[in-house]
């Protein structure tokens, strides 16, 4: 069988590293695209139509990691959406120039907003910030695009990714729940919680991800969009809490817990999907990456001790 090429942009990034190692392993080649000279290919996205008009042979596979955080998406940031949407138009476009036959996009279940229910493929999108209607408006873009000049395109939608970073010298996202709590709890050991926590979160682990992104390279699935969910849905509060359970009990570090005490109505919602495939299913567990996180950040401040 012939080895498919697969060029991950934004591979430098959190889900990108762990990505291109579980597509190694898998026997792919692994071609990382990413704005500076740590990659193969240099494209930057901030120029949308240098990328479109780039030639490149032999890929049969563009996976598109490249996302702006969250804080570039604040409420009045409306260009955030435009610019989202033409990088993801200028990767499609590349596509179709190189005779890419399969091109896969990471959004995120922030499409949803705070829809209540069951949230499986089928269900609304229904965007309520910028950020949500970012990855809304690109998803769009990717699926107008499908089956066009010779390239099938899927869309993967994401919780709330955990899993420790392969290089935390390198990580970006520490504003994010599940790496905030655990570095405040090693740094500060305390959380401060800026609401009442009682918001719920679905956590999905990022080599599950990546698993759900490799099934689609090899298994083409006929419908466009995958749900990357997790086992366990729990409040931000109650996130918070095994933080500090797993502190006191496996590292014999106390933490204090700070939250609003506030009243605040809870969205209930099941995120979850319509395409049963026992393949598919979480397998990662949350309180064992808070264990090894935790770890691994009392060891990086244990090295800079000295």
């Amino acid at each position: 069988m012939t080895v498919k090429t697969i060029l991950i942009s934004g591979a430098n990034g959190y889900i990108g590293l762990h990505m291109a190692t579980l597509l190694e392993s898998l026997n792919y080649r692994v071609l990382k695209a990413t704005r500076d000279s740590h990659g193969d290919l240099l494209m930057d996205f901030t120029d949308p139509d240098k990328i479109a008009e780039m030639k490149y042979s032999d890929i049969d596979v563009m996976i598109h990691l490249v996302s702006p955080s969250e804080n570039m998406h604040s409420e009045s940031n409306h260009e955030a959406i435009i610019d989202n949407t033409a990088k993801v138009r200028a990767a499609l476009t590349f596509c179709e120039n190189n005779k890419i036959s399969s091109f896969i996009y990471v959004s995120s279940f922030h499409v949803f907003g705070v829809s209540p229910g069951e949230l499986t493929e089928d269900s609304p999108p229904m965007p309520i910030n910028n950020y949500g209607l970012a990855h809304y408006e690109a998803e769009q873009t990717v699926i107008r695009f499908n089956g066009t000049n010779g390239v099938r395109t899927w869309i993967v939608r994401p919780s709330n990714v955990f899993g420790v970073p392969k290089d935390l010298a390198k990580f970006k996202r520490w504003n994010l729940i599940p790496f905030a709590f655990c570095e405040e709890a090693v740094n500060n050991h305390k959380i401060i919680l800026r609401t009442s926590g009682k918001q719920l979160r679905n956590f999905v682990g990022v080599t599950d991800l990546c698993r759900r992104i490799a099934w689609i390279i090899r298994e083409k699935p006929s419908y466009e969009i995958l749900h990357a969910y997790g086992e366990e849905t729990m409040s931000v509060l109650n996130y918070a809490y095994l933080v500090q359970k797993v502190s006191q009990e496996r590292f014999n570090m106390p933490v204090q817990i700070i939250h609003p005490e506030v009243e605040e109505k809870v969205v209930h919602f099941q995120f979850t999907s319509s395409n049963d495939c026992p393949e598919l299913y979480p397998t990662e567990s949350l309180e064992i990456f808070v264990y090894e996180m935790l770890g691994e950040l009392l060891k990086r401040s244990s090295e800079r001790k000295y």
